[in-house]
């Protein structure tokens, strides 16, 4: 298998949206949440390349009620 990109980002949401926004990015493949504080869930993205984990944030950045999504990491692994 080769190496996999991953990222690790800052999700900020709107006040009170954590019960719809988790769900929804606990559905997302190659996204895994590590936990919330002050509006904003630590979020890491793997995908195959570049282009499959700026997929997937750009699919993040569609969601309701997200304000933003910040890149805090990314790098190759594997």
């Amino acid at each position: 298998m080769g190496s996999q990109m991953i990222a690790s980002m800052i999700v900020e949401i709107e006040a009170d949206a954590e019960s719809q926004v988790l769900p929804q990015l606990a559905r997302i493949s190659g996204v895994s949440t590590y936990g919330l504080k002050d509006r904003q869930i630590v979020t890491v993205v793997e995908g195959e390349s570049v282009t499959a984990v700026n997929n997937i944030v750009q699919e993040i950045s569609l969601l309701e009620r997200i304000v933003g999504v910040y890149p805090v990491f990314a790098g190759d692994h594997g």
